[in-house]
Parts: structure tokens; sequence; C-alpha cells
């Protein structure tokens, strides 16, 4: 009977610590799946912020060369008119 109680307390015991490993497991895994999320959070709001500055950014370069452009035009006419 001895013997038994004994197998049953070491297999208790093998079981225990079994079940303690996979919480381990478990919380780290919970922790990858939680930086990965982040992970992707920074890279999705990094990728909207790059296209909000791209569109940005080209808007005033069509800003510069438009005022460029009538600049331009401005002085044409007025050497147009100095030769006539």
């Amino acid at each position: 009977m001895k013997k038994i109680l004994a197998i049953l307390v070491i297999t208790a015991g093998l079981a225990a610590c079994n079940n303690s490993a996979d919480a381990d497991k478990s919380q780290k895994d919970s922790l990858d799946s939680v930086a990965n999320a982040h992970k992707d959070n920074i890279d999705s709001t990094t990728k909207a912020s790059k296209s909000v500055m791209d569109s940005t950014a080209k808007q005033l370069k069509q800003e510069v060369d438009s005022t460029t452009k009538m600049k331009k035009q401005a002085i044409d006419k007025q050497d147009s008119g100095k030769k006539q």
C-alpha cells in the first residue's frame, strides 16, 4: 500500500511540475503574441504616417511648381511689354 501511495505522490508531483512548465510556456507565448501585436501596430501607424507625409510633400511640391510657373509667366509678360 505504501508503494502505491508513493507512486501516486510521485506521479502527482510530476504532473504538477509539468503543468507549471506549460503555464510558463503559455505565458511566454502570450507575451510573444502581445509583442507581435504591438509591432504590427507600430508598422501600420508608420505606414499611415508615411502616406500622409508623402501626400503632403507632393502637394507642397505642386504648389512650389505652380508658384514658380506663375512668376516665370509674370516675368515673360514684363519682358514682352518692354519689347513693344
